[in-house]
């Protein structure tokens, strides 16, 4: 993946990136250390005190990277809801629902998360094979998200197994599920139109059908242990910010993300199984809409009778806290001191030495371009093309 640099800000930037993100690599590998230390240690003893000194080792991660969207960036994240739905978020176990639409929509949801509070319990359900990704994926894993091979007969147990442990969690857990299954692009759309047309689904314009089985799952579990589900759908001003990818943070692009967010009881969502898999289609027609309507007229509505909201829908945003500006801050203040030192002793001792010290700055710009090309688009799952889609 390569960045395009346009101009000397935007290369200033770049290099600026570089900085933080060599941090990033050194105290992640760190943290994950003093994780994997905790979690042989001390959550067989004693589950609870290993979540709470968890849920700060994985914000001193996930706050290293939200801090791009916040301050590196100057993003925005704006949320639309009631006020009583605006006022209960942050103080309970939650599903949050999204549609998977952009390359930077899983780090959006953080920058919800962290308006509420809650970055340091964010879980998801990903894949497999992302638990073999250095600090992202390890920290995924030590703060007990659940890793899924696509294979229901495998996954069924796994699911089970790490939905039983969230509702433990002594902190509101934020459960992000993604129920698409894969992130949008022009060939899994047209996949999933031909799918829907199959099965007597109508047709989304901006989404995928929705993969159902890990959803209903999680919902039959959850049920008396997680009040509710947000149903949140996510959008981007392109208008008033840039595009909706990584490189924008990487620049120092400013991108603007909007979301609408309804809180639903949990008890009010179906038991029976094939209603729970009908009540989901709906709600990502009715997500469809809402993209529809905001690329139509600007916005979201502001009303939406026969729904869940206690009063108007109106916007909420919170001022950016200090807390993902202060882990850049200390975990700078302890790491880069040691890599300038150690930079500057190879550089000032023999061209073998620089060599040495250029091919290490090489390396760590390409982990880092690595680490980004995860959030490319072209590297998610197929849609339409595997029995598991065929058959949720």
């Amino acid at each position: 993946m390569t960045v395009p640099v346009k101009n000397i800000k935007e290369a200033i930037s770049f290099a600026g990136f570089v900085v933080i993100g060599l941090n990033f690599l050194i105290t992640g590998m760190l943290i994950n250390f003093f994780q994997l230390l905790l979690w042989v240690g001390l959550k067989p003893m004693s589950s609870t005190l290993y979540h709470k000194i968890n849920y700060y080792l994985t914000y001193a991660v996930w706050g290293q990277m939200e801090f791009l969207a916040e301050w590196w960036s100057s993003s925005t994240c704006i949320v639309y809801t009631d006020d009583k739905t605006w006022a209960k978020m942050g103080s309970e176990h939650a599903i949050l629902l999204l549609n998977h639409s952009y390359e930077v929509d899983w780090l959006f949801s953080w920058f919800l998360c962290e308006h509420v509070k809650m970055l340091g319990s964010a879980k998801a359900f990903v894949k497999k094979s992302f638990k073999k990704v250095p600090i992202i994926g390890w920290t995924a894993l030590f703060s007990e998200s659940a890793f899924l091979e696509r294979s229901w007969e495998k996954d069924k147990s796994i699911l089970e197994n790490q939905i039983t442990n969230m509702s433990k969690c002594p902190d509101p857990v934020m459960l992000h599920v993604f129920a698409e299954g894969t992130r949008y692009t022009p060939e899994k759309h047209a996949a999933s139109v031909e799918f829907a047309q199959k099965s007597g689904f109508p047709p989304l314009k901006h989404l995928l059908v929705p993969r159902t089985k890990g959803f209903v799952l999680s919902v039959e579990k959850l049920r008396g242990k997680f009040p509710a589900i947000y149903c949140a759908t996510m959008v981007f001003d392109t208008k008033e910010g840039a595009a909706p990818v990584f490189k924008s943070l990487v620049l120092g692009r400013p991108i603007a993300a909007e979301i609408l967010v309804e809180r639903i009881p949990l008890e009010d969502i179906p038991e029976d199984s094939d209603k729970i898999s009908n009540w989901l289609h709906e709600n990502y027609q009715h997500k469809d809409k809402m993209i529809d309507i905001f690329k139509t007229e600007g916005k979201f509505p502001t009303s939406l009778p026969g729904h869940h909201f206690e009063g108007p829908i109106r916007s909420h945003y919170r001022p950016r806290r200090l807390w993902t500006l202060l882990t850049i801050v200390i975990t700078s203040f302890l790491t880069l001191p040691t890599v300038c030192c150690a930079f500057y002793s190879l550089f000032c001792s023999g061209i073998v030495n620089v060599v040495i010290g250029v091919v290490l700055l090489g390396l760590v710009v390409v982990a880092l371009l690595k680490l980004m090309d995860l959030s490319s688009a072209s590297k998610g799952s197929e849609y339409g093309h595997s029995p598991r889609a065929k058959a949720d």
